[in-house]
């Protein structure tokens, strides 16, 4: 079943770019599909919310400047080595939002939203609601804990006002 399923996937992508839509038309679609084009960072709202000197301050390392992630819907500061040292922040529909209640030490937090929390979950990672999409940021690094990470949320919620 899979295969019929994955063969028509492939015939799909193939007619979408088909001949006449140029080698950069297929790139673009990849881009937007992995949201890992080099230069679409710069055109990423998330990516402007902070500069890598204001996103090393929440990590406490140097990070560099934010690249695409989670498929373009956010943006990572990181080290670029495995220093710990990362500042991610992601934005989803309200209706995709899925807290990790079951993780160990996962606490809600009412006072920034309905069905708001932070978890120490493969770096402090602090989640919340802003009109009809969820915000989630995780830091990571020495400065990463709890408070480290409600306040870079409520950063950038407010920059995203």
């Amino acid at each position: 079943m899979i295969r019929p399923l994955a063969a028509s996937v492939i015939l799909a992508l193939m007619t979408a770019c088909d001949s006449s839509a140029a080698p950069a038309d297929a790139k673009r679609l990849a881009d937007e599909l992995t949201g890992d084009a080099k230069d679409s960072a710069a055109a990423n709202p998330v990516c402007k919310l902070f500069s890598a000197k204001e996103a090393s301050v929440y990590a406490g390392r140097k990070v560099q400047a934010g690249s695409n992630a989670a498929g373009g819907r956010g943006c990572q500061w990181d080290t670029g080595s495995d220093d710990a040292g990362r500042v991610m922040v992601q934005v989803v529909r309200l209706q995709d939002a899925n807290p990790p209640s079951g993780a160990a030490g996962f606490r809600g937090l009412p006072a920034l939203g309905k069905d708001a929390y932070v978890v120490d979950d493969l770096g402090w990672t602090v989640g919340a609601p802003q009109g009809k999409e969820f915000v989630i940021v995780v830091v990571d690094g020495p400065n990463a804990n709890a408070n480290t990470a409600i306040a870079l949320m409520k950063e950038t919620l407010k920059r995203r006002q």
